[in-house]
This record gives C-alpha cells, structure tokens and sequence, in this order.
C-alpha cells in the first residue's frame, strides 16, 4: 500500500515545522507527501523545501500564484 499526504500552507511558517516533524514519527513513514501553498507572504515555502531536501521520503513542494 502507498501512502501519500497532500497538505495545502498558507502563511502557517509558525505551526509548520512541528506539522512537518510529526511525518517523521509514524510508526510507518509516507511514501510522498504533496505540499501545494497557495502564495505565502511568510517563509512557509522556504520550511518547506528545506524539509523536502532532507526527508527520508518524496517531498513535491508546488508554489501557486
């Protein structure tokens, strides 16, 4: 079974680094997680591919307009 985590930011940088972390503590990890933010004015996408350089899964960060 593949498991994949859609999840969608909008100026939530102070909340998102413990949302992200909490990927990384199930008992059995996503194979993907989908990150679509829809035009941030705080650093929420910078969290984000920071996240996606260093996970040990598949992190798709798409930016909308």
């Amino acid at each position: 079974m593949k498991i994949s985590i859609a999840m969608a930011t909008y100026n939530g940088a102070f909340f998102l680094i413990e949302q992200l972390n909490s990927f990384l503590n199930q008992s059995r990890l996503p194979d993907e997680l989908i990150i679509c933010d829809d035009g941030s004015s705080d650093n929420s996408v910078d969290i984000c591919e920071r996240f996606a350089s260093s996970a040990p899964f598949e992190v798709h960060v798409v930016k909308n307009e």
